[in-house]
């Protein structure tokens, strides 16, 4: 079947982040179990109840339009879901992974955030003004979402192994 209106593919595009927000509520979940840092290990797990909190906007969102929500495949979150799995078969330490989770969470926040402001364009265009309030009040918390992480990243340390292990052999060393 072809697309043809802006309304179906705000349609499709809809179904492809409710979607998406369903498969991070997963991620969310394992990216707090891995973490062995308290602080962040809380920031996933508020932005999982927040994640919860967005895909009830879009069931808001879906309902206005006389459906049902539905999921279609997000292939882009999916890609980077993909991307996680294939680097756990380095077997990163934890260190390293708890860094790697840091920056794999904000390449999804700004995929979100494109995928929301789409939508926000979208909504505006067809006069659903509800839907652009609901999706705005997303997109906030996305953006928010991707400067807690950007903190998070910028002050945190991870010490390379060889490095480490130059440093202990050095104070090891007489003078």
């Amino acid at each position: 079947m072809a697309m043809d209106t802006i309304e179906e593919l705000f349609e499709h595009e809809l179904k492809d982040i409710y979607s998406a927000e369903h498969s991070l509520l997963e991620a969310l979940d394992q990216m707090a179990s891995e973490s062995q840092e308290k602080d962040i290990k809380k920031a996933y797990q508020q932005h999982r109840k927040e994640t919860q909190g967005q895909i009830k906007r879009l069931d808001k969102i879906f309902k206005s339009l006389g459906q049902s929500p539905e999921a279609e495949t997000c292939p882009g979150i999916e890609g980077l879901i993909k991307e996680k799995k294939v680097f756990m078969r380095e077997k990163p330490s934890p260190e390293l992974l708890e860094f790697y989770n840091i920056g794999a969470a904000q390449k999804t926040e700004r995929y979100e955030i494109t995928a929301y402001e789409s939508l926000i364009d979208m909504a505006g265009k067809l006069g659903l003004q509800d839907a652009v309030g609901l999706l705005e009040e997303t997109l906030q918390e996305e953006e928010a979402t991707l400067n807690k992480l950007k903190a998070i990243a910028s002050e945190f340390d991870v010490e390379d192994e060889d490095e480490a292990e130059m440093e202990d052999e050095q104070d090891e060393q007489p003078v």
